[in-house]
């Protein structure tokens, strides 16, 4: 096994910006000597068949990497069979139950997940993560790293959650991976709580005719974590559609970096594409960084986007205090409610109650 570190560029911006800003790339010196760990299934929907393999045979092309064909080879490295979650049309008109995966990251770990949504096709799915290695110390770090492919074919309708609640001691890379057929719709909820050093990201692909995207981000930025993004979409198909949200609040002494960039390249005639972010910032300390872009190679295109950073406003101040509500309990009551919002969509009760259960627990 090798045991020295390698030191890899991650979550690079598709296309460069002035380098005194520090906002092109993240780096990170990790051991990328992991052990394969896919998670265990804690329910599967009836019309969901769980295989083990690294590709799957499809018309579409393959997704592409949010964190960079280094790192994520440096991931893929340490994978023997890893997990394809077919999934066809259901046979039934009732409401699939969600198929939910939870991994706990409790030692250095790789795992990789195809999800094919067949043609027709509709699925929600869950991840979770954890890491309960409560008895290492931060020189001890556990890496984690986990790449989701996701192909929807044509008219399949693909919800993922992913719920990031790990302890502290815990840096983990995550990218979703996703490609697009025609009308095909992929939604994407992710919620950041845990770890130390987290990097989360996405890169979408709409290939196929009206397919769409919509993602929307919550996060909680702490004490000394250090969260970096970087979520793209690419409109390759006509009449393609997304819509990017991330709010999230930064505190104490923190670093946030947010990378949003919207592609939209010679021959998406009639695509729509906006993206904002929004950061609540609650101490001075914390370093908040953010370079949200379009790219336009088309002309027929509508597009927008949008980057705010700010404290809690006087007059939402003077409004809470009004009610008997002092600054810091206003700060917290914010903050949950960023993270609620996009947790009501997570569809299993018990996982929202869980996320609420550690937002008790580090605030």
């Amino acid at each position: 096994m090798n045991d020295s570190n390698t030191l890899v560029d991650i979550n690079p911006i598709p296309y460069l910006t002035w380098n005194w800003l520090k906002i092109n790339k993240d780096s990170v010196d990790y051991n990328f000597s992991l052990e394969e760990n896919c998670g265990n299934e804690i329910q599967i929907p009836e019309n969901v068949t769980v295989s083990s393999g690294k590709s799957i045979k499809t018309a579409l092309s393959e997704p592409e990497s949010s964190l960079g064909k280094n790192a994520q080879n440096l991931i893929l490295q340490n994978i023997s069979s890893g997990k394809i979650y077919t999934i066809e049309k259901s046979k039934t008109s009732g409401e699939e139950k969600p198929l939910i995966i939870r991994i706990n990251s409790d030692k250095n770990s790789a795992a990789l997940h195809i999800i094919h949504a067949k043609s027709g096709s509709r699925a929600k799915i869950i991840f979770v993560y954890e890491g309960n290695a409560s008895d290492k110390t931060q020189d001890q770090s556990v890496i984690s790293g986990i790449v989701t492919k996701v192909y929807a074919e044509e008219d399949s309708d693909v919800q993922i959650s992913k719920v990031q609640l790990c302890k502290n001691n815990v840096n983990q890379m995550d990218e979703t991976c996703v490609v697009c057929g025609e009308r095909a719709k992929v939604s994407l909820i992710q919620i950041e709580l845990g770890a130390n050093h987290i990097n989360p990201g996405f890169h979408v692909t709409l290939e196929g005719y009206q397919s769409k995207f919509v993602s929307d981000t919550a996060y909680l930025c702490k004490e000394n974590q250090y969260i970096d993004m970087n979520q793209v979409v690419v409109h390759k198909g006509k009449k393609t559609s997304c819509s990017m949200a991330t709010n999230g609040t930064a505190k104490d002494e923190c670093t946030k970096t947010y990378r949003g960039t919207i592609d939209l390249i010679k021959g998406c005639v009639g695509s729509v594409g906006n993206e904002i972010e929004t950061t609540l910032l609650l101490s001075p300390k914390a370093v908040v960084k953010a370079a949200p872009i379009i790219l336009c190679g088309e002309e027929d295109i509508s597009a927008e986007h949008g980057s705010t950073i700010g404290k809690l406003s006087n007059e939402m101040l003077f409004y809470m205090n009004s009610r008997g509500i002092d600054q810091k309990t206003a700060e917290n009551l914010l903050t949950r409610a960023k993270i609620t919002a996009a947790a009501a969509n997570i569809p299993d009760q018990n996982i929202q109650s869980e996320i609420q259960n550690f937002l008790d627990g580090v605030m």
